[in-house]
């Protein structure tokens, strides 16, 4: 065997062996769920709802946490810890006109049941004509100095309407603080999709996305984030029997959010929901 194969097998083996590490720490994770559930919420029991499997949180007030809505991952940065994102529900119904949740982030050990650090954001999550549509972590390696790696919480959002669609996607990043948790970027939001039209084909639509990488200078400690933003447009003309896509322009942007020594503040024109 060359050389080269021996490379090419050796690479592939490797990122077989990464895919196969991934999915069994999601499967583990998916396993944990209820027992870190239960070390975080001591006192709660379990319900059967329309939706699947609830916990019903001790003492007042009372939520309700659907287990088939709850994020949960190892944390690539720290594999001793599992990370969650929790729904905390102020009824146990769902799929009503309008809905509330809490949101709270969770570090667990991953080796055993036992919460690490949190933090909890009463009325977080609001479900109304935007409904929440996902709620998933974002583990890139946001490394905002030599100690401290942040992950992210990003939150899909869905319109209802129609003729006026819309789908928007923000993130919010957290750093341990002791034993704690603490937000030090909420609601960026990193895509965004929108549009008006007649529901038959004419109409204009509107497409953002948006990546954060860390920048090399520091400010108050932090690196600072460089938000990359690209904006595309389109619309739709009918031609006789066919509906044609004519392109708009594509605009580019960048801008960096600084540390002020308790968050990154993010403008207007980059906040979502």
């Amino acid at each position: 065997m060359t050389l080269l194969a021996q490379r090419t097998v050796l690479s592939l083996s490797l990122s077989l062996t990464a895919l196969l590490c991934t999915d069994a720490m999601a499967a583990d994770c998916e396993a944990r769920v209820y027992d870190l559930l239960r070390a975080a919420y001591p006192g709660s029991t379990g319900e059967t709802g329309d939706e699947g499997e609830l916990l019903r949180t001790a003492g007042s007030p009372t939520r309700w946490i659907n287990l088939g809505e709850v994020a949960c991952k190892v944390w690539p940065a720290s594999p001793d810890k599992t990370l969650l994102a929790v729904r905390l529900r102020h009824q146990a119904a769902t799929g009503m006109d309008s809905d509330t949740a809490d949101l709270e982030v969770l570090v667990a050990d991953s080796a055993r049941p036992r919460i690490l650090q949190r933090y909890r954001e009463d009325d977080a999550l609001q479900s109304d004509a935007v409904r929440i549509s996902s709620v998933t972590l974002d583990t890139a390696r946001y490394r905002l100095n030599e100690s401290t790696t942040a992950f992210g919480v990003r939150i899909g959002y869905t319109g209802s309407s129609r003729a006026n669609p819309y789908g928007s996607t923000v993130m919010n990043l957290y750093v341990g603080d002791g034993a704690k948790l603490r937000p030090v970027l909420s609601k960026l939001e990193v895509s965004k999709e929108r549009g008006e039209w007649d529901t038959n084909c004419a109409g204009e639509f509107e497409n953002v996305q948006r990546t954060v990488a860390i920048d090399a200078k520091r400010d108050r400690g932090y690196a600072g984030l460089r938000i990359n933003s690209v904006e595309e447009s389109t619309r739709n003309e009918l031609d006789d029997k066919d509906c044609n896509e004519v392109p708009g322009p594509t605009r580019k942007s960048s801008v960096r959010l600084a540390y002020d020594g308790r968050e990154y503040t993010v403008p207007d024109d980059l906040r979502g929901l």
